[in-house]
């Protein structure tokens, strides 16, 4: 067959093109690959970290040894300025070791690195809440359950401090009590059904009905009943599920949730005696 001047020359163009084409893919892939491989580099490096300060619990550890693993976690992060995950990993060891100064600048390295980091802002959330600063605290929090919205921790979390400091946030978001006991009530709900053999979640959802001002004393029942199926304090289960029975005026079912209460001690006779009275007045 034969090829015009022409032919060979779009043949030539093609070949150019399809060569620029590889090398560019080649780059991609090789930098990706490399990416790929300074984070395997950088885990490797975070669980040797973590390894040494497990040695730490030790009670009997030295002084000399704890800064030997503190040097560990700040070489960590020399070498791996730009890693978010080791950025946290050393601002977690550093809090719990008593260096809350160096812990919150290196979670504040985190968050600048990643904004949308949801370790470093449920951290940051944490270390404010300690400090007094409901309203940043608030934030935090609400920022790690965006970013990271499968964390049961991260809801709970928000919703502790939206229900139990809901009188400081009322002024600080210019919203009502009510409106933050509903958030708070969701975000229990989330940390439950997210984490559903986790018993405090459970309970914290459960209980916060109680503080609702229109409660769904309906699926309050539900809530307690999930508590009932984890929990081995079966007699504080069976009296919050008559005690939501009586506000749903279900005389029988109070009656019976009562009469399976075996604990006889003064605090549990002296409620489940108000709650049955309560019940038969039905």
């Amino acid at each position: 067959m034969i090829i015009s001047s022409r032919g060979r020359g779009n043949w030539s163009k093609c070949k150019r093109v399809a060569a620029t084409f590889f090398i560019l893919l080649f780059t991609l892939v090789l930098g990706r690959a490399q990416s790929i491989g300074a984070s395997v580099k950088t885990w490797i490096e975070i669980k040797a970290a973590h390894k040494a300060a497990a040695a730490l619990a030790n009670p009997n550890v030295t002084a000399k040894e704890r800064l030997r693993v503190e040097q560990i976690y700040y070489q960590l992060v020399r070498d791996n300025p730009q890693s978010v995950s080791a950025q946290n990993a050393t601002a977690a060891f550093l809090w719990e070791n008593g260096r809350a100064e160096a812990a919150i600048e290196h979670w504040r390295t985190a968050q600048r690195l990643d904004p949308e980091n949801g370790e470093a802002a449920n951290s940051l959330g944490g270390v404010y809440l300690r400090m007094g600063t409901v309203r940043e605290a608030a934030e935090q929090f609400l920022l790690a359950v965006r970013s990271d919205s499968n964390n049961p921790d991260y809801h709970a979390d928000l919703g502790n401090v939206e229900f139990v400091l809901r009188h400081d946030l009322t002024a600080a978001w210019k919203i009502d009590s009510a409106e933050l006991l509903q958030r708070a009530l969701f975000q229990f709900h989330e940390a439950s059904r997210l984490a559903p053999m986790d018993l405090e979640y459970a309970r914290a959802y459960a209980e916060t009905f109680y503080g609702m001002p229109n409660p769904d004393w309906k699926e309050a029942q539900v809530a307690w009943q999930h508590y009932l199926e984890l929990s081995t304090n079966r007699n504080f289960a069976y009296l919050q599920l008559a005690r939501v029975s009586v506000r749903q005026r279900k005389k029988a079912q109070a009656l019976s949730f009562l009469d399976k209460i075996s604990d006889t001690s003064r605090p549990y006779s002296e409620v489940k005696e108000k709650l049955r009275k309560q019940a038969e007045a039905l």
